[in-house]
């Protein structure tokens, strides 16, 4: 049964709970917040035949009549839009009660039953009790994961239980952010060119000198590199309104992923068929006074197929 190791304080879905709770009012309320959201789902639009199962409604001969998308860490719903046209069913899984309340707020406001998409406070990496369970919960077509891998202590365990939620043949997909892939923006937000590298920082405030923030009493040095992402030395920047440091620092494990690390992680955890790709622009964030151009990486991997008894 998946589920996570319990750190020594406070746990990694705690973090996140309590940062997404404080910041779902104004998580994507920022005008550069909406332009990348745009950017993402016209990306991933243009690649359905890259993300490898049939889809309803794109007017094609592999359409089908029941596509079922497992949006998890689902925050306000990036990838429940993106695939919403070509779903036809949608469950969300969130941590964080207020993202959920705002996901299925945001839903219902569309005209859409909760029959068709509707999102529940859950954790699917808790060893002890893993939620949500039961048949709605399994046998998804396609499971997503948008800008959230990087909040997951354990990423290899966290493919493994998304993996488990799928049929056989159903696909995976994340995005996050290319380990290296950042240019710095000067004061107007233009790039600058020459800059390339890796300038997206928490802020550790545990003294710990790995970076987590988390609080855990033990490293995770070994594994981070291993699959392919690294710890950096924190920028001093101002925090922007609405944004809360010490939250967001404790909610992160690392900043990005390297492709050959997003292969090895979604690999060592049973999936087949595995590509990482990048989008060919970056695009503009801004993160506690931070100015960047970030570059962003889709990921996928498939759940194999059952083999065939012989007898």
């Amino acid at each position: 049964m998946c589920g996570r190791y319990p750190p020594a304080n406070m746990s990694t879905a705690a973090a996140n709970r309590q940062y997404f709770d404080a910041i779902t009012d104004t998580y994507d309320s920022k005008p550069f917040f909406a332009k990348v959201n745009q950017e993402v789902t016209d990306d991933l639009r243009n690649r359905l035949d890259w993300i490898g199962i049939p889809f309803a409604n794109i007017e094609s001969s592999s359409d089908t009549q029941t596509v079922r998308q497992l949006d998890y860490a689902c925050g306000t719903g990036l990838m429940s839009r993106v695939f919403g046209p070509y779903v036809t069913e949608t469950r969300g899984i969130d941590v964080s009660p207020n993202m959920v309340a705002a996901y299925n707020a945001r839903a219902r406001a569309a005209g859409l039953s909760d029959s068709i998409i509707n999102a529940v406070v859950g954790d699917l990496f808790d060893r002890d009790n893993p939620t949500p369970t039961g048949a709605e919960w399994d046998g998804f077509d396609l499971a997503t994961a948008s800008f959230a891998f990087h909040h997951f202590e354990d990423v290899v365990h966290a493919a493994k239980c998304l993996k488990e939620r799928l049929r056989p043949g159903g696909v995976l997909m994340i995005n996050d952010f290319l380990e290296g892939g950042d240019l710095k923006a000067d004061e107007n937000g233009e790039p600058i060119e020459g800059t390339e590298g890796s300038w997206h920082h928490h802020h550790s405030h545990h003294g710990h000198g790995h970076g987590h923030g988390h609080g855990h009493g033990h490293g995770h040095g070994h594994a981070n590199k291993e699959h392919g992402h690294e710890h950096h030395e924190p920028m001093k920047v101002e925090d922007e309104p609405g944004w809360d440091r010490a939250k967001m620092s404790a909610s992160i494990v690392v900043p990005s992923f390297t492709v050959d690390g997003v292969k090895k992680f979604f690999t060592d955890a049973g999936l087949v068929d595995v590509d990482v790709v990048t989008m060919e622009k970056r695009v503009y964030m801004e993160f506690g006074g931070q100015k960047l151009w970030r570059t962003i990486l889709f990921a996928r991997g498939r759940r194999a197929l059952e083999a065939k008894s012989e007898l």
